[in-house]
C-alpha cells in the first residue's frame, strides 16, 4: 500500500512537473514587436553600454558578391534612453540581407581599426555571426525579411 502512495506520489509530482516545464516552453510575447512598421523593415540594435544620445551606423548588404564590400545602403541612429537604435528601412524588398552594424564611440562616422585591420569600436553581424580567424561570410549573416519584421541586434563591448 505505501508503495502505491509513493507511486501515485511521484506520479503526480511528475504530471506537475511536465506541466510546468510545457507552461514554461509557451512563447513570450516579443518586446520588440511594438516597433514593427508595416510597411517597412526595422532594424533595431540594443546596448547595455552605449549612452542614450550615442550614434550606431549600420550597413545592408543585398548579396554575397558585395559583401563588405559596397552596402547597398548606409544609415545611422541615435540610441534611446532604452539603450535602443532603432532604424526603419522602407522601401527594403522581400529577401535575403546582411546587416552590419557598429557603435561610433568617437562619432567619426567610420568603424576605426586597429593596426591588423580588427574593429576597435563594439560591432555586431545580423545572426551574431562572430568567427574568430575571419571575416564571416554572407550566407552566415544573411536574414530572410519582408516589411512588417523587426530584425533585433545586440552590440556587444
Amino acid at each position: 500500500m505505501r508503495g502505491e502512495v509513493l507511486f501515485g506520489g511521484i506520479a503526480g509530482a511528475a504530471a506537475l512537473g511536465l506541466g510546468a516545464a510545457f507552461a514554461d516552453s509557451a512563447p513570450l510575447p516579443d518586446p520588440f514587436s511594438k516597433f514593427s512598421a508595416g510597411d517597412a523593415v526595422v532594424l533595431a540594435v540594443r546596448s547595455e553600454f552605449a549612452p542614450s544620445g550615442g550614434h550606431v551606423r549600420l550597413s545592408v548588404f543585398a548579396d554575397a558578391t558585395t559583401f563588405l564590400e559596397r552596402a547597398a545602403a548606409k544609415h545611422d541612429a541615435t540610441v534611446n534612453d532604452e539603450g535602443l537604435a532603432l532604424i526603419t528601412l522602407r522601401g527594403l524588398a522581400p529577401g535575403d540581407y546582411a546587416f552590419v552594424a557598429y557603435y561610433d564611440e568617437n562619432g567619426d562616422g567610420k568603424l576605426n581599426r586597429n593596426a591588423l585591420g580588427k574593429p576597435k569600436e563594439p560591432y555586431v553581424f545580423s545572426n551574431d555571426v562572430r568567427p574568430k580567424l575571419r571575416k564571416p561570410t554572407f550566407d552566415e549573416t544573411k536574414v530572410a525579411v519582408a516589411p512588417g519584421e523587426v530584425v533585433v541586434m545586440t552590440l556587444e563591448d
